[in-house]
This record gives structure tokens, sequence and C-alpha cells, in this order.
């Protein structure tokens, strides 16, 4: 169950969502403003009359489409985004509540969020593709946006590897922000989960959405894979919000001269890890030598090669 003040939260922030968009907050203070009180929610939406408003407000109603629906206060929430400073009052789910808890990270079944810039060089779509497989192979359950740049290609490597996807929308979890993977999405949905904080029905092209949603993808991986960023890129974002919750971070290195290729230097100056495959990310995972979930025969061998 949902409970009431939750529900009345998440319909607030969509109601405003227009409003904050004409704020241009910067990442951090959006977030901070995500987690702030009512009133200053309703002051940063300019509403006129709050009282009214907040009595005329609707209250989000699941859909065929969106079937589960957990607020901060169930149970079955996951444990991960308890973390965050400003946790979603509700996230909203394409499947069961059961597919969900077995989705979510667990020592047997961890998780990796792969991230990255739109700017798709050949180099990174081949390695997001190969590294998704492989650690989809492995057990490992991907996290990851949907972009037109690595994240929809992680998506696509994991489904490709037998394994399973979790998609953080910035909009409605039913919903596809690009018409070219609506049969990707379906893909998804069948074999993980589309999640949001946003309601059933909530499409806004707000880009502080799409902010908001890579601290969901931080919090829910145990490991952070980034395989292109650009200056200030979501991609550095997401890496900033998960080492504050002390998730490791991993840079696929690149030239520095590429675009981004100077930000990737900087993560791995500032200790992030080298990856080059699927072993390396389990290693990061697991610790040198420890005995976690591995590649098998031909995935391994194609890893190698």
């Amino acid at each position: 169950m949902v409970c009431s003040p939750c529900l009345r939260r998440s319909a607030l922030v969509a109601a405003v969502a227009p409003a904050i968009a004409r704020c241009s907050l910067r990442h951090h203070s959006l977030l901070s403003l995500l987690g702030a009180s009512e009133d200053r929610l309703l002051d940063a939406g300019k509403v006129k009359k709050p009282s009214a408003f907040l009595r005329e407000l609707q209250l989000p109603a699941l859909t065929d489409g969106v079937p589960t629906a957990l607020c901060c206060h169930d149970a079955g929430y996951p444990r991960a985004l308890r973390q965050l400073p400003c946790p979603p009052a509700v996230l909203y789910a394409t499947c069961a509540p059961e597919r969900l808890r077995d989705l979510f990270s667990s020592p047997t079944n961890p998780t990796v969020g792969i991230v990255g810039s739109r700017g798709r060089t050949p180099y990174a779509k081949q390695i997001t593709f190969t590294l998704a497989r492989d650690l989809a192979r492995a057990g490992v359950t991907v996290v990851s946006g949907v972009n037109e740049g690595p994240e929809g290609i992680a998506h696509g490597g994991a489904l490709w590897g037998g394994g399973r996807t979790i998609a953080v929308m910035a909009c409605s979890p039913e919903l596809s922000h690009l018409t070219w993977q609506d049969r990707l999405q379906q893909r998804i949905l069948a074999r993980g989960a589309a999640l949001s904080e946003f309601p059933p029905g909530f499409f806004e092209h707000h880009r502080w959405c799409f902010v908001a949603s890579q601290r969901i993808i931080a919090a829910l991986a145990d490991v952070i894979v980034v395989v292109e960023a650009g200056g200030y890129s979501l991609a550095v974002l997401t890496t900033q919000i998960a080492t504050e919750l002390g998730h490791d971070i991993a840079v696929v290195p690149g030239r520095v001269s590429d675009p981004g290729g100077e930000r990737m230097f900087w993560l791995l100056r500032d200790g992030a890890h080298p990856v080059g495959n699927a072993e390396d990310v389990l290693e990061v995972l697991h610790g040198a030598g420890a005995r976690g979930p591995t590649l098998h025969g031909a995935a391994l061998r194609e890893v190698a090669a």
C-alpha cells in the first residue's frame, strides 16, 4: 500500500514539473529541492493559492502498464534508495512487486549501472554492448537510463546476453522517450522492469527529470561504469552521487583527446577503477581474487580474445 502523503508528494512533484524546469537550477540545487518541504516545492512552482492547489491535486492511480507502486514507508521499497538525501516519495514499476524484489541488488544478484553521454563513438558502442552482454551472462543485473547513447546499447547488450535490465525513466515508466526504442522497451519489460518516480501518464521533456533519474541509478547500482562522459554530463553527476553513497566507480579508458576524454582521465586520477572487460568489472564487484559470479566458457573466451 502507498500512503496518502507520499502519493500527494508524488503528484505535487509532477504538477510543478514545468515550473521547476523554468527555475534553471544547477544539478545539486535541483536534488536539494526534491528533498525539500512541501511549502518550498509549492513556492518553487510559484503556486499562488497553495491550499486550493493541494485540494484540487489529483492523486496518481495505477494502470495496467504500471501495476506496482511502493512508497518510502513500504517494506518492499528498495533499501538502496533510502540512502539518498532525497529519495523518491513513490517508486512506480512496470512489473509485479515479486519481480521487483528479485531484481534489486543482493549478494547473489549484483547490479551494475552503465552510463555515458549521447556522443556515441563506435568504440563506446562496441565496448558498452560487450560489457553489458558479458555481465548479464555472469548473472549481473544491468541498470541504466534510456538515452540514444551507451545507456540504450547497455540494455540491448544485457538482453542479448540473456540477462535482465532495469530501465530508470525520466517520465512515467510505461512510456518511451524515443520511438525508435519501442521494441527494445518491450524486451526490457518482458525480462526486467522500467522504474520511475513519476506517476502513470507523466511525460514531460524536462532536462531536470533526467537529472533526477540519475540519483536512482546511482543508488541502485553496486558499481557505476562510465563509458563516455562530456565535460559535465549526467554520467558525471551519477558518479558524484554514487561516490557520496560509497559505491565504486569504474571507467572504460579512452584517448584524452576524445570528446569527454579529459573528464574520464580525471575520474581515473581521482580513484575510479580502470576496466576493459566484464571480468574487470566483476573484480571490482567482488574484490581481487574473490569468488563471485564469473563468466562462463564461451563468454570468457570472447572477453579474453
